[in-house]
């Protein structure tokens, strides 16, 4: 498929002219997206500076490198230090220098004090672990588009001895949803996922839209598909209705993909799950089911968690970035140069989908 024609600037200007035409029938309206690649991709085409002042485009708790608990990071890093010549930590790259407490994964192996291997896909961890004689765990994070291959590898592949995983996987709809009950999220409209609906579905977030009626719509990643997910919001607001709807229709059905959930569901249940800065969120984490939690680092070395851990670094507004509060810009440490991408102090600012990340790659030190 040819994706020019959705970043064609005469249909990106139509569709943000007609955005400017119906602003005029309502107030402000807050519409968060819980997607690192919307807000690159919001950043990159500066579609904010295309959209009238009472309509917002707010960043939410979108990157799960970012929500990952630092009570995690230490969990692993400590078992690493005390295994070093035992066990290889294996991750994908964006989670290496997230920091936890005292270590990033990145610093604790720079440092001489733990391995840690960074992957690249899912083949070539299994191929780390026939090579080696070491117990290999593997780091595994990211919401359901990436918990989904995960479990497909753990249903389908004859997977060596020496290797496991430690979830920290997260489920986005539920995520969204105890923070909306919790009252920590403050928007009008949701812009969803298009990549986590196409595992989840839309229908997911039915129930999100009935409850707290609130517009939501499923959106791609080219501008046209972003303006044009607005622009539905909007035509729900005129009609006064609340439900979820699929802009992404190229790629992603209402229902999602069931054989992906039904894979998801078989190999993990879910389970209340720290996100980081944002406390315990009910039923938002993917932990394994008994079937395979002989692949569970956690059980199979029984894995200690410590209750003293440092959320954030001194300064850092990550969390209030997360939920929507503030820009990154407001956040002493950016405003400051202090927290750069070549000097992260706050995982927002370290993942590619991090909106700190893509704030400073588009706007640089302020």
């Amino acid at each position: 498929m040819d994706l020019n024609k959705f970043k064609d600037k005469n249909l990106v200007l139509s569709l943000a002219q007609a955005i400017q035409k119906k602003s005029n029938s309502f107030g402000l309206l807050r519409i968060m997206h819980v997607c690192g690649t919307h807000e690159n991709s919001i950043m990159r085409y500066a579609l904010r500076d295309l959209l009238p002042n009472n309509i917002k485009l707010i960043a939410g708790p979108g990157c799960p490198v970012c929500v990952t608990s630092s009570r995690d990071i230490d969990a692993i890093i400590n078992f690493g230090i005390k295994n070093k010549s035992k066990c290889i930590i294996a991750t994908f790259g964006d989670m290496l220098r997230v920091k936890g407490s005292q270590y990033s994964l990145f610093s604790a192996s720079k440092a001489g004090l733990l391995n840690v291997k960074m992957v690249y896909g899912l083949d070539e961890l299994i191929e780390l672990a026939r090579n080696t004689k070491k117990e290999v765990i593997f780091f595994s994070v990211g919401f359901e588009t990436t918990a989904a291959p995960v479990a497909s590898v753990i249903k389908n592949y004859n997977l060596p001895e020496n290797l496991s995983f430690f979830s920290v996987h997260k489920y986005t709809p539920n995520g969204v949803l105890e923070l909306l009950k919790a009252g920590k999220i403050n928007i009008d409209a949701l812009l969803l996922p298009g990549h986590a609906c196409v595992i989840s579905g839309v229908s997911a977030y039915e129930k999100i839209a009935d409850n707290f009626k609130l517009p939501c719509v499923a959106a791609g990643f080219e501008p046209a598909d972003i303006l044009s997910a607005v622009l539905m919001i909007i035509n729900q607001i005129e009609h006064k209705t609340s439900k979820a709807e699929n802009e992404y229709k190229r790629v992603l059905k209402y229902e999602g993909n069931k054989l992906g959930q039904k894979t998801l569901n078989d190999v993990f249940g879910l389970t209340d799950s720290i996100w980081r800065g944002l406390g315990i969120i009910r039923k938002s984490g993917f932990d394994f089911n008994a079937k395979y939690n002989f692949l569970n680092a956690k059980a199979k070395f029984n894995i200690q968690f410590s209750n003293k851990y440092i959320e954030e670094q001194k300064g850092c507004r990550c969390a209030e970035v997360i939920l929507g509060v503030i820009e990154p810009t407001q956040c002493p440490l950016y405003a400051k140069g202090l927290c750069t991408p070549y000097n992260p102090i706050g995982p927002c600012m370290v993942s590619d989908e991090g909106t700190c990340r893509n704030w400073w790659e588009v706007k640089g030190e302020i």
